[in-house]
């Protein structure tokens, strides 16, 4: 008996894990960002999470332009290699309590970028924070990206 409220437990904790799904649009006074991104003034993410697969795919709009980033991982932890436009990256997604974190280091000519986004949802799901900080290649960086859920 005990262990059938143990195995309950256990499956009740791991059931826990949030659902990322959505549109998010980022809400640019609520951020914190390095002068680097500040240009940034508008975006929107949208993420398809079906655990253990994670889509992500955003606009970050400035006046000069826009930055799409999109990427597609499980969240086991495992790293994924692949080489685009003749640069290697090793990434990976994993579980960290209620948060997802991702790291990814990118070999650039002029030396390596690592990149790693710790996302959480916060105010009861309704915005999603990630906090970034990017190391390397004369970029580093840290930024507070704040999203309200559309």
């Amino acid at each position: 008996m005990t262990r059938v409220f143990l195995g309950l437990a256990l499956l009740m904790i791991a059931q826990q894990k949030p659902d990322f799904s959505g549109e998010w649009i980022l809400n640019r006074e609520a951020c914190t960002l390095s002068p680097a991104a500040g240009a940034i003034h508008g975006g929107v993410a949208r993420i398809e999470h079906r655990d253990p697969t994670f889509h992500y795919k955003s606009t970050l709009t400035s006046e000069s332009g826009q930055v799409q980033i999109e990427f597609e991982l499980p969240s086991d932890g495992n790293e994924v290699v692949s080489s685009q436009q003749g640069m290697k990256s090793a990434s990976n997604l994993r579980w960290a309590g209620e948060s997802l974190l991702f790291t990814s280091r990118i070999q650039l000519p002029n030396g390596d970028l690592s990149i790693s986004f710790r996302y959480e949802l916060i105010n009861e799901g309704h915005r999603l924070r990630a906090v970034e900080q990017l190391r390397g290649s004369g970029r580093d960086q840290d930024n507070i990206w704040i999203f309200d859920r559309h």
